[in-house]
């Protein structure tokens, strides 16, 4: 028997040798995913695996970067790798430097393809999308009657809506018949015309098993359909092509029920809502109520109706009296008011006090008959002022012109003129000169003034 060796040493020896076998450095493996992570760091661990065996497999990061589509569980893949062993546990790995999927690339491309045309055609467009209506009598649900896809969408709305009725369509939802026993399953609900919304769907599932509702005929269905449709196909990360084209998508079939009955829904919470703000104000007031009820039988006037009686006439009695007092008082003194009235408004006296103004008025009336001649008189003299005063000298004045006054006289020519001062007239007043020269024609004499 040989030496024991550390285990240690025994993984270094088989790893030297499957690092040095140049078959396992770059082996192209296929397999099915499973317990497929992908951590904050971006490297993914899963694992690959057939009917009989399977292999923990790594990618790191810089290689993950390059994917050309998302990995999850259940997928059929081809993997580039290297075959290694990992020594911490001893495991033999595959370290992944290049994966692409398997079988389901075609219909990936077709997928693609497909949904870029039906987009160009406007199928998709969100103005095409019809509500959904907001308290639905009858739902319509298109599924397969042995998923579970039929369960949870029959027991949210059995929970959520009592009320709404439930037509359902049993059809296959994966495989060659699926997808035109799903297209025909649609085309009946829309002829019987009494369901007000339908939930077409499954649960989750690879590509291949989705693919009846990536179909044209199906596809087709769903976009002539005059019953608003929610697509509930696959779980949250799944997408087909009759998600887009439906009216409104689930993430699953039983966010399909809760988007059918969300108004129901939310009508019931408000009714609860209401129903409880309603329970605690009616006992509010009842409680008030009562408490008012307990003060009033505890009260002095209830025990001693008697002396309460008798407190309230007291008081109408009182109230009587002043009311009497008042009346009469005022009573006194609107007489009062009325016999000084009377006393100043003599008939007498007034008439005689008209005829008085009546008499006053005429011999006004006469005066004015007397002054009209003098009125006349006045207009003429103020004709004859006008005239007078356009030839005053002040007129004169008024258009820029003076005259020269000399000793009281006013002085005509030059010849006037005489030793001592003279006094200019203007317009706005005067002012007193010194003669020096006086020029007669072109002779000129002057004087010692």
């Amino acid at each position: 028997m040989a030496n024991p060796i550390p285990v240690s040493e025994v993984v270094r020896y088989v790893k030297r040798h499957l690092d040095d076998d140049p078959v396992l450095q770059q082996v192209a493996v296929i397999g099915e995913i499973s317990n497929f992570k992908r951590y904050s760091s971006g490297h993914c661990y899963f694992t690959l695996k057939d009917d009989a065996s399977r292999m923990k497999a790594v990618m790191f990061s810089r290689d993950a970067k390059l994917l050309q589509f998302e990995p999850k569980d259940g997928m059929n893949v081809i993997a580039v790798a290297r075959v290694t062993m990992y020594e911490a546990t001893g495991d033999v790995q595959l370290y992944v430097e290049l994966m692409r999927q398997d079988g389901i690339g075609l219909l990936f491309e077709r997928y693609e393809a497909r949904k870029r045309e039906l987009e160009a055609k406007g199928w998709f467009a969100p103005e095409r999308k019809r509500p959904i209506p907001s308290f639905p009598e009858r739902v319509g649900i298109v599924t397969s009657p042995k998923g579970a896809a039929l369960h949870d969408i029959a027991t949210t709305l059995r929970r959520r809506a009592p009320h709404v009725a439930i037509t359902f369509a049993p059809v296959a939802v994966q495989g060659e018949a699926a997808a035109p026993q799903v297209a025909a399953a649609i085309r009946w609900m829309n002829e019987r015309t009494d369901c007000d919304v339908l939930i077409v769907g499954r649960g989750g599932g690879s590509i291949e098993e989705l693919w009846a509702f990536n179909e044209d005929v199906v596809v087709e269905a769903i976009y002539e359909s005059s019953i608003p449709i929610i697509s509930a196909v696959g779980h949250e990360t799944d997408y087909t092509l009759s998600d887009f084209v439906a009216d409104v998508r689930a993430a699953t079939p039983t966010a399909a029920a809760e988007l059918a009955t969300a108004k129901i829904e939310a009508q019931r919470k408000d009714v609860e809502r209401l129903a409880l703000h309603l329970h605690k104000a009616i006992s509010n007031q009842l409680e008030e109520r009562r408490s008012r009820l307990m003060r009033a039988v505890d009260s002095y006037g209830l025990k001693s109706p008697r002396y309460t009686i008798t407190q309230k006439r007291e008081r109408f009695a009182q109230a009587e009296i002043r009311l009497e007092q008042g009346m009469r008082k005022q009573l006194t003194h609107a007489t009062y008011r009325l016999n000084q009235l009377n006393q100043q408004l003599d008939v007498k006296d007034f008439a005689q006090s008209i005829q008085r103004r009546g008499e006053r008025v005429d011999q006004l009336s006469e005066r004015l008959h007397r002054t009209r001649p003098l009125e006349r008189s006045m207009e003429r003299f103020a004709i004859q002022a006008g005239r007078l005063h356009a030839v005053s000298p002040l007129a004169v004045l008024s258009r820029g012109y003076t005259f020269i006054e000399q000793d009281g006289a006013f002085v005509k020519d030059v010849n006037q003129l005489r030793d001592g001062d003279v006094s200019i007239r203007f317009r706005d007043g005067h002012a007193v000169a010194e003669v020096k020269e006086r020029h007669v024609g072109e002779e000129t004499r002057r004087t010692d003034i």
